[in-house]
């Protein structure tokens, strides 16, 4: 577990969630390596960090842009400044055309859990003021076991194990790793799961649920999301 805090007198549970997450991140999954998974947050932050590129405009169409000899693919890398810098403008025939690329859809998946993670420990960071998390060395053993799940294309683009529950719980359902990095991060940022749909009227911390859900639909709408 990481030992990871901030200088201010941020909530010790979420200074360890951040940790968790990080130690997570280097640690290999499903479908991409410990070195290509500290590679996508790595990417997310140069995406954060650097002159934002129109949502037509991906980095596998600038010369030179990407270093030859990156860990991840081109595809994998235009997804991630697109999540980032443009997840408003997603479209299903966008997704299609990275999966035609031979990114496999339940490697996308991973890719979309692991870049909207780093977005919000980032940015949540970044908003503080304070350093963001430090990414740990490569864990060699892959302590992420992925069990055979039952999955096909329901009611996402994307390929869903037969869960129940809202379908924000749903779309990662196909890589259990990171639906479990999800729940973390959620359970410190905003509520545990199985207060998601039952309960509205207790508070957390210094908000009320209904606060919460006030701020909640506020950032997502300036953040375009469509869901």
């Amino acid at each position: 577990m990481s030992t990871y805090t901030t200088e201010l007198p941020i909530r010790p549970e979420l200074d360890a969630a951040h940790g968790d997450l990080a130690t997570r991140w280097a640690t290999p999954s499903h479908s991409w390596s410990s070195k290509q998974r500290l590679s996508v947050i790595a990417e997310v932050r140069r995406a954060i960090d650097a002159d934002e590129l129109a949502p037509w405009e991906a980095p596998s169409s600038i010369e030179g842009f990407i270093a030859n000899n990156h860990p991840l693919p081109d595809a994998a890398i235009d997804v991630i400044w697109r999540l980032t810098n443009h997840p408003g403008t997603l479209t299903k025939e966008w997704y299609e055309s990275i999966i035609s690329r031979n990114i496999d859809p339940v490697a996308y998946v991973e890719l979309v859990g692991l870049v909207a993670q780093a977005n919000c420990v980032d940015r949540f960071a970044d908003g503080l003021g304070v350093k963001r998390v430090d990414l740990p060395d490569p864990i060699a053993t892959k302590t992420a076991v992925m069990s055979e799940l039952e999955v096909s294309v329901t009611t996402h683009w994307v390929p869903t194990a037969a869960t129940k529950g809202p379908n924000v719980l749903k779309a990662l359902s196909s890589v259990p790793f990171e639906n479990e990095s999800r729940e973390i991060l959620s359970s410190v940022q905003y509520v545990p799961t199985a207060a998601l749909l039952g309960d509205l009227t207790s508070g957390y911390n210094s908000l009320t649920r209904l606060q919460i859900e006030l701020v909640a639909a506020r950032t997502s709408k300036l953040n375009e999301c469509f869901y």
